[in-house]
């Protein structure tokens, strides 16, 4: 039951804590601050939080693993895709090579969240950098497919005003993807190359039009295909199930709520990101704080990590 959730802080505060990966060979959780460009590991077995800093990038959109290299990852840098190397510990990464970008008829956009699909594919989506306007007002985002074998971003969908969660389920072929802009959840079949089709709006936070006053920000997915939507400006979480009902809502202490991620040594733990940046009036601790939310009685899935030939 909801009720008898337990949430505990991790500190430090990120000023926009965003992308949690649960990375399960090393029981640590990966995520970034987004806006100044940093990059975290919570060691599960220490309770130690790691942070690095990066020479040469603007932002630390989200982070990934990089499958058979243990000291890789891969980020998001503006409308860069980044190999980085850290050792997990050091205070420094370093940038490896650049594995993309989106070249200059995006140069007012920045990439936001990404995630690694059940079969090592990355997808990431993009929006309008907020130094070029209001990325509420226009929709010059949109969802991208990494393709390893040209090196090229194959995009996947347009017109999205603010790229934000991404959860496969792997038992129905179906992908789901969060615009915060639109404030909805959009449902995309895959076909074998992994291009995302048939799109349609799957859960609409607005369905009468009236302001929730929260929107709908990164998300994951349980093993029973329920996705965890974490709710920015709300306070919370929301479970919804694939009947589309709101089944429960997990309550944070900070308000900007930014992502989700199933993690722990069941994977039976939540992490919820939040961000202490000062996007909708000013935030106090424990704003900033990833939340370790525990007793839900759900388990999660394993996330992937990104397969790049060498």
């Amino acid at each position: 039951m909801a009720e008898s959730y337990r949430v505990a802080a991790i500190p430090p505060y990120t000023e926009l804590g965003e992308g949690p990966h649960w990375d399960i060979a090393r029981q640590s959780l990966y995520y970034v601050s987004l806006t100044d460009a940093l990059i975290y590991r919570w060691d599960y077995r220490e309770g130690k939080v790691y942070t690095a800093s990066i020479d040469g990038i603007r932002f630390a959109t989200f982070i990934v693993p990089v499958k058979g290299r243990s000291d890789c990852f891969v980020i998001g840098d503006t409308i860069r895709l980044l190999v980085i190397r850290w050792d997990g510990k050091a205070s420094k990464a370093t940038i490896v090579r650049e594995l993309a970008c989106l070249g200059p008829d995006h140069v007012d956009n920045r990439f936001n969240d990404g995630k690694v699909d059940p079969w090592g594919r990355l997808y990431v989506g993009s929006m309008l950098n907020e130094s070029a306007g209001n990325p509420f007002e226009k929709a010059t985002g949109a969802l991208w497919r990494y393709c390893d074998r040209t090196g090229q971003m194959v995009e996947q969908d347009r017109n999205m005003y603010i790229s934000n969660g991404l959860a496969w389920n792997r038992a129905t072929n179906k992908f789901y993807f969060v615009d915060s802009g639109a404030n909805h959840i959009k449902e995309y079949d895959i076909d074998l190359d992994g291009n995302l089709i048939n799109p349609r709006v799957w859960y609409d936070f607005k369905p009468d039009g009236a302001d929730p006053g929260y929107f709908g920000d990164g998300m994951t997915i349980d093993s029973e295909g329920n996705l965890y939507v974490a709710c920015f400006n709300g306070y919370k979480v929301v479970k919804i199930s694939p009947e589309k009902k709101i089944l429960a809502e997990y309550k944070v202490p900070a308000k900007q709520v930014t992502s989700a991620s199933f993690g722990g040594p069941k994977l039976d733990d939540l992490f919820v990101t939040t961000a202490a940046k000062n996007l909708a009036g000013p935030q106090e601790e424990p704003a900033g704080a990833v939340f370790k939310i525990s007793g839900i009685g759900a388990k999660g899935l394993a996330m992937n990590e990104v397969v790049l030939k060498d």
